[in-house]
């Protein structure tokens, strides 16, 4: 059975056992009412702007959100965002793919509603972080920044890169940042392709404050988790207290792993728990020395490096055959 109520009267929402909109597939089952704006509410809104598309359907119906991610702990994360906000979602996807999801109409008009936005305000180029938000105290502002680092962000050893093409928004996140007392820099970069791209780096500094005030809202709200990220963020602050990024030793034990496999920076930075930083002012060196070239790369913009000795090795060993 399912029951649609608008109503203002609290006592009557124990009586309501699940909702949906009108035409709608997708529902809400044993719902949480009266629905609370938290700062989880408000990381939603960051998914939806950070990796979420607005579907527009035919016959007059409303427009609802699809949140797309390929990292499986980060959509089971997702929906237990959607789920303590809102309450069980009963959601008949269409497609096999389990790397998207949808939210039910009812859901998703409350979205818009309640900051007074608009499919506009959720598109990659021309969205930006609403004022409301923006006034918010720091819980709000961090969750927010939290759902953008999720989707957009790039932790890069004690540093943190949030790149878009929105450059509206990203200065936006440097103003969150500021209100949170984070610092940062931001720059601007225009691609082969004309694009133009604006980038937040959160710094060390910046970063340290970060973590903490995310371990403090863990503890509140678990699922602001931030994943291997939140792994990827502590490994780098762990490491960044042992000073050997430019250690002249460090050399060797980066060649010593060459010998026997060629390597990537992440890599190599993992194995010998060295800062990324560290690890390209040592691959640097070693370039301009010849000891070691770029024989490959992973993904974007993840070179591969081995020794001189051991690419020339290989070669020969090739053409012999």
């Amino acid at each position: 059975m399912i029951v649609i109520c608008i109503c203002s009267d609290t006592k009557l929402y124990y009586n309501i056992i699940a909702y949906k909109s009108r035409g709608g597939v997708n529902y809400i089952d044993n719902p949480n009412l009266p629905i609370k704006i938290s700062p989880i509410f408000d990381m939603l809104i960051a998914h939806h702007i950070g990796d979420g598309t607005v579907v527009n359907p035919k016959r007059n119906r409303k427009p609802y959100f699809g949140y797309r991610q390929f990292d499986r702990k980060y959509m089971q994360l997702y929906t237990k965002k959607m789920e303590s906000v809102f309450g069980r979602i009963q959601n008949k996807n269409p497609y096999k793919d389990k790397t998207r999801t949808y939210s039910p109409t009812s859901v998703s008009n409350l979205f818009f509603e309640t900051y007074g936005l608009s499919t506009r305000n959720f598109l990659s180029k021309s969205a930006r972080i609403p004022n409301n938000i923006l006034k918010k105290n720091s819980k709000h502002l961090l969750a927010f920044l939290l759902g953008i680092i999720i989707d957009d962000g790039h932790v890069d050893s004690t540093e943190i890169v949030i790149g878009l093409h929105n450059r509206n928004l990203t200065k936006d996140l440097q103003k969150v940042c500021d209100l949170l007392g984070y610092k940062t820099t931001y720059t601007e970069k225009t691609k082969e392709d004309g694009s133009e791209y604006g980038f937040l780096h959160i710094l060390k500094n910046g970063l340290l404050k970060l973590w903490k005030d995310y371990s403090q809202l863990l503890v509140q709200y678990p699922e602001i988790d931030l994943g291997y990220k939140a792994e990827q963020i502590q490994q780098g602050l762990e490491i960044s207290k042992r000073k050997i990024k430019r250690t002249p030793g460090n050399d060797k034990v980066i060649l010593d792993l060459f010998a026997t496999k060629s390597c990537t920076v992440n890599e190599i930075a993992k194995e010998i728990k060295m800062t990324r930083q560290g690890v390209r002012y040592h691959i640097t060196k070693l370039l301009e020395q010849g000891k070691i070239k770029h024989v490959g790369t992973v993904g974007e913009n993840n070179f591969v490096y081995a020794t001189i000795w051991s690419t020339n090795y290989l070669k020969e060993i090739f053409s012999n055959i």
